[in-house]
Order: structure tokens, then sequence, then C-alpha cells
């Protein structure tokens, strides 16, 4: 077990970083929307500049076509990244200048920790699926009680 932590530390470092970019989004959005004045220009001010920024890393870094009648034979769901980031976006933008930054993203990551287990107790999106037990329950009602307590504390 601690060899297999050991090997992953890289990637879980890497998911470090991911997360605190995606905290830093929130609030960075949120004051754009506010310079805008529409959380909708600033959703379209984030995901223009993100599309941007991965149409030259696909020109720089992919040397073939994609198989767009590969994607349309597949499962309706993965056509859903897109329109989830349009929502995930677009809704920190709403709701952090609200909560704050802490308890939005604690609720996050309570739910993608509910998303997760899901995801794997039922083997959605292709997935293997992987047994719920007691030590996910434990820490899923551990991130919810610290938003909640967080969020009493005011």
């Amino acid at each position: 077990m601690l060899a297999d932590l050991v090997a992953r530390v890289g990637w879980i470092a890497a998911c470090l970083v991911l997360g605190l970019l995606l905290t830093w989004q929130a609030p960075v959005n949120a004051e754009a929307a506010r310079r805008l004045g529409s959380p909708a220009f600033a959703a379209m001010l984030s995901i223009g500049l993100s599309f941007l920024l991965i149409t030259i890393f696909v020109l720089i870094t992919v040397g073939i076509r994609p198989n767009v009648a590969e994607l349309r034979a597949g499962p309706w769901w993965a056509w859903l990244g897109g329109i989830t980031g349009a929502v995930f976006v677009m809704g920190a933008l709403v709701i952090v200048p609200h909560t704050g930054t802490f308890v939005y993203v604690m609720s996050v990551i309570a739910g993608q920790m509910i998303g997760a287990v899901t995801a794997d107790k039922f083997g959605l999106f292709g997935l293997p699926v992987v047994d719920l037990d007691i030590t996910k329950v434990v820490g899923i009602v551990l991130v919810l009680s610290g938003v909640l307590t967080f969020h009493l504390s005011k």
C-alpha cells in the first residue's frame, strides 16, 4: 500500500496544484463578473480563454485529426464534458460572492465525493465498478460536517 502511494506522489502533487487552481478560479472569475457587470460575460471570458489555450495546445501537440464519427457513435454522455464545465464556471460565478470561497470549495468537494462514489458504485460512464464502503461514507460525512461547522462559525 505504501509503495502504491509513493508511486502516485507525482500524480497526487499534480492534483493538489489543479485543486489550488480550481479554488482560485471562482474568486478570480467573480471579480471579472463584478468588473464586467455580468456573471455571463465573465463565464464567456473564462471559457473563451480556456478554448483559446486548448486550441493552441492541440495545434502544438496533436498530430492527428479527431474522429468525429467515432464520437457520434459513442454514448450520449460523451458530450456532457463541455456542458458540465460551463455550468460549473457559471455556477461558481453566481455562488462564490454569496458563500465565500471556503464554503463553496468544500461544498464542491463534497459534491465531487458523492459523484465519485456514485459513479464508482454503479460503474457510470464506462468506469469499473468499485464498492462503496464505510470509509468513503465517513469521509463524505466529515467533509460535509466541515462545511457546516465553518458556515455556522460566521
